[in-house]
């Protein structure tokens, strides 16, 4: 049996390929990670991962690259018909209130868009 990835999923890939292929450019593209909250566990392993710092709504992309204006990107990826949950859009908000960029990408191109402008300081 072939494992299937989600719309999500490959969005994420096709982001990450373009930055490690952009990474001999400006080293900051080399520097952007996914945060993996989507995992699915037992309610005992749930309760492990909270205290051990594990939270909802965390966003998906993390570019912990300062610029002129923000501290660091965040990238909540979503493909529709899904929608960001309460808990996204409210650490979203949170984390533009304390200086960073952080958004709601609908493909890996607006998402590859949105990391061409932060890094060039265009936003």
């Amino acid at each position: 049996m072939a494992f299937r990835h989600g719309p999500e999923e490959v969005q994420m890939m096709v982001f990450f390929d373009y930055c490690r292929s952009m990474a001999h450019i400006n080293p900051a593209y080399a520097l952007a990670f996914h945060i993996p909250n989507e995992r699915k566990a037992s309610i005992a392993r749930r309760v492990a991962l909270k205290r051990a710092g594990l939270r909802k709504g965390v966003p998906d992309i993390c570019v912990p690259v300062p610029n002129e204006k923000y501290h660091a990107l965040y990238i909540e990826m979503k493909i529709k018909p899904n929608k960001a949950s309460t808990e996204q859009m409210e650490l979203l908000r949170h984390l533009n209130a304390v200086g960073n960029y952080a958004v709601l990408c609908w493909s890996s191109g607006e998402a590859m868009d949105i990391l061409d402008k932060y890094i060039a300081n265009k936003l």
